[in-house]
C-alpha cells in the first residue's frame, strides 16, 4: 500500500484508501490461486476503531510432501510489503528429547513498492515464492540428515582452511591517486 493509504482529513478523522485494501486482498487471492491453495486468513488490525487501521494481514498454508509451509503478507501504510515465509517438516516438527521447540525456518522479505504496483506482477511473485519455499524446505531438513550427524571437522582442519582462504577472501584495495 502506498503512503497515502491512511490519511487524516481536515475534520480530524482517519480515512482509508479502500483501493489499496482491495489491491492487497487481490494480491493475497492471486498468490493463493497461483500457489494452488486457499487464503486461510485475511484481516486488518483496527486499533482505533473501524475508521483506522495500522496493518493488513493475509496468510495461507501450503502443506504437502510432509512440509508445513506458511506464507504471511503484512502491509502497513507507509511501510514496505513484508512476505514472511515459514517452513517445517512433519518428521521434525515435534518437541525433541531436550525439550527444544520444533525446527522451523522463517524468512522475511521486504518489497518497497505500492501494492498496486505489485499486483500486475503477482504471477511472477508466486514463482519466486515457490523458489523460496524450495530453499527453506532444504534448509529445514539439513540439520536432520544422517550425513551431517556423522560429519566431523577437527579444529586443526578448520584453522587450516581459514588460513588458506584468508588471503583470498579479503584483499587490500590498490588505488592510484588521481589528481583533479
Amino acid at each position: 500500500m502506498s503512503s497515502q493509504d491512511a490519511t487524516t482529513p481536515p475534520s480530524g478523522g482517519t480515512t482509508i484508501d479502500l483501493q489499496g485494501v482491495a489491491s492487497f486482498a487481490r494480491l493475497v487471492e492471486l498468490l493463493a490461486q497461483e500457489l494452488g491453495t486457499n487464503p486461510g486468513k485475511m484481516q486488518g488490525n483496527l486499533p482505533n476503531g473501524p475508521a483506522a487501521f495500522n496493518q493488513l494481514i493475509g496468510e495461507f498454508e501450503l502443506n504437502n510432501q510432509g512440509f508445513q509451509r506458511k506464507l504471511t503478507l503484512l502491509s502497513q501504510p507507509g511501510s514496505p510489503l513484508t512476505l514472511r515465509f515459514q517452513s517445517s517438516h512433519a518428521d521434525v516438527r515435534g518437541i525433541d528429547s531436550k525439550g527444544a521447540s520444533p525446527l522451523a525456518i522463517v524468512s522475511d522479505f521486504y518489497i518497497a513498492a505500492a501494492i498496486e504496483d505489485i499486483v500486475p506482477q503477482g504471477r511472477a511473485l508466486a514463482r519466486y515464492c515457490e523458489d523460496i519455499f524450495t530453499i527453506l524446505d532444504r534448509m529445514v531438513t539439513l540439520g536432520h540428515s544422517s550425513k551431517l550427524q556423522g560429519m566431523a571437522v577437527s579444529a586443526a582442519e578448520l584453522a587450516a582452511f581459514e588460513q588458506s582462504e584468508s588471503g583470498n577472501l579479503v584483499r587490500q584495495s590498490q588505488r592510484a591517486d588521481i589528481g583533479l
